[in-house]
């Protein structure tokens, strides 16, 4: 199945198949469809989490928590 997109975009594709991002045109496509794929999911939590926003539902960052979290990350994948 051919698939027709812009001399730009295949231009893209072929420089990223030579700098060995993808092994082929078809692995570059499929990426570009899962990544589109998690856009539009993305999309849709954040419209739900405003949904949820709006009705009241949201609760108050903690943000020390949240560094603590981050920290405690970070000095993991440090080992």
């Amino acid at each position: 199945m051919a698939s027709e997109i812009s001399p730009e975009n295949e231009q893209f594709i072929q420089h990223a198949i030579q700098a060995g991002m993808f092994r082929t045109r078809a692995e570059a496509l499929d990426t570009a469809i899962e990544l589109l794929k998690c856009r539009e999911q993305l999309i849709r939590d954040v419209n739900a989490g405003i949904e949820q926003l709006e009705r009241g539902e949201g609760e108050p960052l903690d943000i020390e928590c949240i560094k603590a979290e981050v920290r405690a990350r970070v000095q993991i994948s440090k080992g």
